[in-house]
């Protein structure tokens, strides 16, 4: 459905919902054999304390490997609600065992993504030029019970950019290109450490 041309992309926000969750589903690019990982070491830290999110390059590999192991794979078993705050729309993706739907309705999210309906469909905008780290807590939120659950729907905030880097010559899935691995593996890394640095800020902040 991305891959349309410019005036037949998605412009509603289901319709994008569920081009991402198509784009998901397929992984194409290798996007979230990239994705999950990095979320799941994210995730990892999370464990050992909220200061180590902001110093992931300093865990030492045992206790990284340690809390790994206990953490649990990212995106198997995840409902994603977002809300508009301006037309009160309200849709799910939903992670099933492999699978990844969209549906019409909310019912007891793991996490919630709130904001304007332009705000939300520029997030997920494949072709946005705005980063999801520039504008997580000022045009959208994302609340939940657990801050594991909330750290992967903030790495499922990254895909759309990193789609974007994909397509535009750093493929993962690419045997002809010998770098595009490390730094796509570099770029999804720095993306999803990044937002989840913004995000214990804001939590540091709003505890003050």
């Amino acid at each position: 459905m991305w891959t349309l041309m410019q005036e037949e992309k998605p412009r509603t926000l289901l319709a994008m919902l569920r081009a991402m969750a198509h784009e998901i589903s397929r992984d194409k690019y290798m996007v979230m054999e990239y994705l999950g990982p990095v979320v799941d070491g994210c995730r990892a830290a999370l464990k050992v304390s909220v200061e180590s999110a902001m110093s992931l390059h300093t865990l030492a590999e045992a206790t990284f490997d340690q809390y790994m192991e206990s953490t649990g794979q990212s995106f198997s078993c995840l409902t994603v609600c977002f809300r508009t705050t301006d037309t009160n729309e309200v849709y799910s993706l939903v992670f099933d065992r492999g699978t990844c739907k969209v549906y019409e309705e909310c019912a007891e999210p793991d996490v919630a993504i709130s904001g304007k309906t332009e705000a939300l469909r520029d997030v997920l905008d494949v072709d946005s030029k705005t980063s999801p780290t520039d504008v997580l807590g000022t045009t959208f939120t994302v609340h939940g019970s657990n801050a594991l659950e909330i750290v992967e729907g903030l790495g499922l905030l990254c895909f759309p950019s990193l789609l974007q880097l994909a397509r535009s010559g750093v493929d993962p899935s690419s045997l002809s290109s010998e770098d595009a691995d490390s730094v796509f593996m570099v770029a999804t890394t720095n993306l999803v450490t990044k937002m989840v640095h913004r995000w214990v800020r804001l939590q540091m902040e709003n505890e003050e």
